[in-house]
């Protein structure tokens, strides 16, 4: 039991602490340092750093796959204009992604470094596949539903950072914006 709470310090450590300085600057003695334990215990539970980091960012799809599966049955309600119900969906899913800084900065910095390998791809495969086969009934035959999915993830996590550091306004405009942005990207492929 003790170790899965030192494994839980050492992810939310490195969530932290990659959001705050980079991946560059996480050094095992900062993540540790974060965590409230020995540098030792990265290596004991995870083998290393970026094994840490890859987990971190593993929970992080787990929770956002969770989430959005939660959201979900918005999709379903036929009464209602399909844009007005993917206009919900994604109003959910942006502020799931503005709720938390740390995770959202982590992810992207994570995403768009060198530890994130072909690997990882598979593995997020697998943590979005419920996901992946709902959206496929949404797109027509040949649509690359993989692709569409990960194409919002991109262009909602990059916009919600910088939204977060401030370089963006955080208002109906700009959300109608990124919203606009995601639809006409989906739209085409829609049934």
């Amino acid at each position: 039991m003790k170790s899965e709470i030192m494994r839980k310090a050492l992810i939310g450590s490195a969530i932290r602490t990659i959001s705050e300085v980079g991946i560059d600057h996480a050094t095992t003695k900062l993540l540790a340092t974060n965590a409230g334990l020995n540098e030792v215990y990265i290596y004991r539970i995870f083998g290393g750093k970026d094994e840490l980091f890859k987990e971190a960012f593993i929970s992080i799809d787990k929770s956002f796959s969770d989430a959005i599966l939660s959201f979900l049955p918005i999709v379903y309600d036929k009464s209602i204009d399909i844009r007005v119900r993917f206009r919900k969906l994604f109003e959910k899913v942006w502020q799931y992604a503005l709720d938390d800084k740390e995770q959202c900065s982590f992810f992207i910095r994570y995403y768009y470094s060198r530890c994130y390998t072909n690997a990882m791809t598979e593995d997020r495969k697998r943590i979005y596949f419920k996901i992946i086969k709902i959206f496929e009934t949404a797109f027509s035959h040949g649509a690359d539903a993989w692709w569409l999915f990960n194409h919002i993830l991109d262009v909602i996590f990059s916009s919600a950072v910088k939204i977060l550091r401030e370089e963006i306004p955080d208002n109906k405009q700009t959300e109608e914006k990124i919203f606009d942005l995601i639809y006409s990207a989906i739209q085409p492929h829609l049934k």
